[in-house]
Order: C-alpha cells, then structure tokens, then sequence
C-alpha cells in the first residue's frame, strides 16, 4: 500500500460488528469511517466524496443498500464498492455483479482483507 491511508465507510447496522470491521481495518492501516443505515450512508459520502471503499451490507433498517446501490455510485464514483452480507442469494443479482466485490460475511474478515489487498497493491 501507498503512504496515503486508504479510506473505508463501512455501513453496517450491527453496531458491534462495525466495531470489530474497524478494530481490523485499522490494525491493517486503513482509515475507517462507520455507519449505521443507509440513509447516514448517503449523508455521510455527500460530505465525503474521497472515500477509496465503501463496505456495504444490503439489509439495514431504513435504507437498505439494494436501495442505495445506484445512488452510492453516482455520489462517489471513484469508490469500490464491496457488498459484505450474510444474504448470499444476492451474490448472482445486478447488485453482486456490479459491485467491485461480494462478500460472504461467514468468509469473514480474511477474505475482506484479502480483497482490499487486491485493491491497492
């Protein structure tokens, strides 16, 4: 990786495992930013258009981010996205085939780090 830190959102509504994501990307060098819905999501790339990954779980309260899949792209072109979901049925949807990566949280935070490795090396 370059010297210049990598920035993740990672939009999760479990709030521990938004933690623990962040623990990890962190010990790895990332900068990480969390959260919780997927309207905050929205709000929160508006305001922060530079963000190299966005980490997206598909089912949250509100917006979910089937939802806000489109929108994510037009607000932040320059972002990968990487769904992380338990929901692997989508893994052959619209969403999973363009999305930079799809993710099976039961893989997890291996593969996760793998990917963003595959990203930026």
């Amino acid at each position: 990786m370059n010297d210049k830190k990598v920035k993740i959102v990672i939009a999760e509504d479990n709030k521990e495992l938004c933690d623990i994501m962040q623990t990890v990307l962190n010990s790895e060098g990332y900068k990480t930013f969390c959260v919780h819905d997927g309207f905050s999501l929205l709000a929160f790339l508006k305001e922060n258009q530079d963000m190299d990954v966005v980490i997206l779980d598909l089912m949250m309260p509100g917006k979910n981010g089937i939802s806000i899949f489109e929108t994510i792209r037009s607000i932040s072109p320059a972002s990968r996205i990487v769904i992380y979901t338990g929901y692997t049925n989508y893994k052959h949807s619209v969403f999973g085939r363009k999305a930079d990566a799809f993710i099976d949280k039961a893989d997890g935070a291996e593969k996760l780090l793998a990917t963003l490795k595959s990203f930026f090396d």
